[in-house]
């Protein structure tokens, strides 16, 4: 259902609410009781009462989350979402509950990364070290480059960040785009080699997120989860009470990232429009796996 019919149906519900004859007619336009069992009981009528002032207030605190979110266009629709995220989680409907926070995150990302700006300061810097000294953007040692940090693992025994970085972010899955939004927004290119255990735990909870979203009984198209979201999400459900409060705090730093680091500070952007271009170069790592004991090599 698109938010349009959405936002007609929860007029209608608050209209019922608020003038008994019109909540009358209405279920009997419908059908949906005889005309002797129309008057909700007492405790039913204070219960929906209870539920919309709750709503005034989850969508005041939407507005508030959203009012100083530099993205002026998305305010409306974030907030919209997020008093629906607030809902679903006072009817511990989980799924529900991540879709609809899930949304929120894409519809930031999306535009984002359909910044022009945006897309040629992370194309630039792929093939750039990953790491810097203090936050300095000109000290970047080591050889680790930023696109095998953003697009991890491989396909067809290719590793992705050699296939993936041949299209603008643009074009790119929502997953490859949150980690590059945190890199480039959030840590604004500056991060340093000790932030990797940071960075890691909010892109494992966007992961995490995204598998949750899927469990939505409406989102309908997808193919049959792989083995690991299977085991993610049984790792959740468990804990489906501690994630609500888990979530919302991913949802709390992303937007923050947001606000401080959108839109792309001139220092960044001069940074990398003075960069010169490289060829992005397979990376090879030598893995050694336990330790060698000179003291028990055999001596000749």
């Amino acid at each position: 259902m698109d938010a349009n019919k959405e936002k007609a149906i929860e007029k209608i519900y608050r209209l019922t609410l608020q003038d008994a004859e019109f909540s009358t007619a209405l279920r009997k336009k419908l059908g949906m009781v005889s005309p002797a069992d129309i008057v909700l009981g007492d405790n039913e009528r204070i219960n929906e009462i209870y539920e919309l002032c709750i709503e005034k207030v989850t969508r005041k605190q939407g507005n508030e989350f959203y009012a100083d979110f530099p993205i002026e266009s998305l305010r409306s629709a974030l907030a919209y979402d997020y008093n629906r995220m607030e809902r679903f989680r006072r009817k511990d409907d989980f799924g529900d509950f991540c879709l609809a926070m899930y949304q929120q995150i894409e519809n930031i990302t999306n535009y984002i990364c359909a910044d022009p700006i945006v897309n040629k300061v992370a194309s630039k810097m792929w093939a750039y070290p990953a790491y810097c000294i203090d936050s300095d953007l000109k000290r970047r040692p080591g050889e680790y480059i930023i696109a095998r940090l953003l697009f991890i693992g491989s396909t067809g025994g290719n590793p992705n960040y050699m296939i993936k970085t041949s299209k603008p972010l643009s074009e790119h899955y929502a997953w490859d785009k949150m980690r590059n939004v945190v890199y480039f927004i959030g840590y604004k290119a500056e991060m340093k080699s000790s932030d990797y255990d940071s960075f890691n735990e909010i892109c494992n909870l966007l992961s995490e997120l995204y598998q949750c979203r899927n469990t939505n009984h409406r989102h309908t198209g997808l193919s049959e989860p792989s083995e690991h979201s299977r085991q993610v999400l049984e790792k959740i459900q468990p804990l489906k009470s501690f994630y609500y409060s888990k979530f919302h705090g991913l949802l709390s730093q992303y937007v923050e990232y947001v606000k401080e680091g959108y839109p792309m500070s001139d220092k960044l952007i001069n940074y990398a429009d003075n960069l010169p271009v490289i060829e992005i170069r397979p990376q090879y790592t030598l893995n050694i796996k336990g330790k060698i004991d000179l003291d028990k090599i055999p001596k000749r």
